[in-house]
């Protein structure tokens, strides 16, 4: 149900999920791409490494909106949630970077996840605090990853 009370039907919202996981998955590996193409060089191991995780994780997301079909022990739909929670890290600790550019792919899962929480009749409150819960745990490895990789 929407806020009108009118039942959004089910090819509206699946439609919208997969538009919407698509659109993010597509920034996520554009914006890594146009990073790789202005500094090739000096990219590893931490951009790299964030550089890949973007990919990984728009590419999950967008496979995790085929695999939550409901009736299954894993919450696939939690995936989108976390993936823009990892993506929110970097809109705020690299704002003056990648972070706006970041910012449409975030938005885009979290759009799709309300789109499937509202499909599957799933609470959105939960999957909202594991999101915040994945910013939390990204930022602390954006601040500790230059610590473990530093040589003294």
């Amino acid at each position: 149900m929407n806020p009108s009370g009118q039942k959004i039907p089910f090819w509206a919202l699946r439609g919208a999920e997969w538009v919407l996981a698509l659109v993010g998955a597509v920034i996520c590996v554009g914006v890594a791409i146009l990073v790789v193409s202005l500094q090739p060089d000096n990219l590893w191991p931490a951009p790299g490494i964030y550089l890949l995780e973007l990919i990984l994780l728009g590419m999950l997301a967008l496979a995790s909106r085929a695999a939550d079909r409901g009736g299954t022990r894993i919450d696939y739909g939690a995936i989108p949630w976390v993936t823009g929670g990892v993506l929110l890290a970097f809109v705020i600790l690299a704002g003056f970077s990648i972070g706006p550019l970041l910012f449409p792919a975030m938005l885009a899962f979290w759009l799709a996840a309300i789109a499937g929480d509202l499909r599957q009749n799933r609470a959105i409150l939960p999957h909202l605090g594991i999101a915040l819960i994945a910013a939390v745990f990204q930022a602390g490895i954006i601040g500790l990853f230059p610590l473990l990789t530093s040589s003294a």
